[in-house]
């Protein structure tokens, strides 16, 4: 179909793309593989599925669309599947969903890349899907952890937005650090981060957002 020659269309529309979202231990043959870096939004390999993401071109936005980003965000959610709360066993271990969501989102961060330069950068908890850590923990046998109150006014807004210019190649490198043992006390070893993940026989997800205001051609 022909675009409108000289006619353009502006939307508020985000991003997004998914590190992983699974149920069960996860082998690395699986895309939902955890992996101490990984890079979305640079692959179309959930193209068409919008439970994973809505990027159509690998790693730039299609056609002659360009894209200003006001906020970024992170979703992350662990939850007990089939009464299996723990991680498989290893040692030393995270043993409860909420001290795997903790501590996962804690030694996570991410770095926003635009063409050649990464224009913002951090920790998970400075880019939550609304203002860092929530949920309910000593009153549900099952506790629910998220990355952020989900509500509007919970988003960390950048005070001056990251343009998106036309082809211009785009990436969301997620980054999962060792939790560090201090030596003493009841864990006396470091924890991988990405093992803990990959152990855990419950639901997991984390998933990346680019929010802004988009244009694109007229068809």
């Amino acid at each position: 179909m022909a675009k409108v020659l000289g006619l353009r269309e502006q939307r508020v529309q985000f991003f997004y793309d998914t590190d992983f979202k699974t149920q069960g231990t996860t082998t690395s043959s699986s895309r939902d593989f955890c992996v101490p870096e990984k890079i979305l939004f640079a692959t179309a390999s959930g193209q068409g599925d919008l439970s994973r993401t809505n990027i159509v071109t690998p790693g730039q936005l299609s056609s002659d669309q360009t894209f200003l980003t006001f906020a970024v965000r992170h979703e992350l959610n662990f939850f007990a599947a089939n009464s299996s709360v723990t991680q498989g066993a290893t040692t030393p271990t995270l043993g409860t969903v909420a001290e795997l969501s903790i501590w996962v989102l804690a030694n996570s961060s991410f770095q926003y890349k635009v063409s050649e330069k990464v224009e913002f950068e951090g920790p998970l908890a400075m880019t939550p899907a609304g203002g860092g850590s929530w949920g309910y923990i000593n009153d549900s046998a099952s506790p629910l952890i998220n990355n952020g109150n989900p509500a509007a006014p919970s988003i960390y807004v950048l005070p001056l937005p990251i343009a998106v210019t036309k082809r211009q190649a785009i990436q969301m490198i997620e980054k999962k650090a060792t939790f560090s043992a201090g030596g003493s006390g009841v864990f006396t070893n470091d924890i991988n981060i990405c093992n803990a993940v990959n152990l855990f026989e419950g639901g997991k997800m984390l998933r990346a957002y680019i929010d802004g205001y988009n244009t694109r051609d007229v068809l």
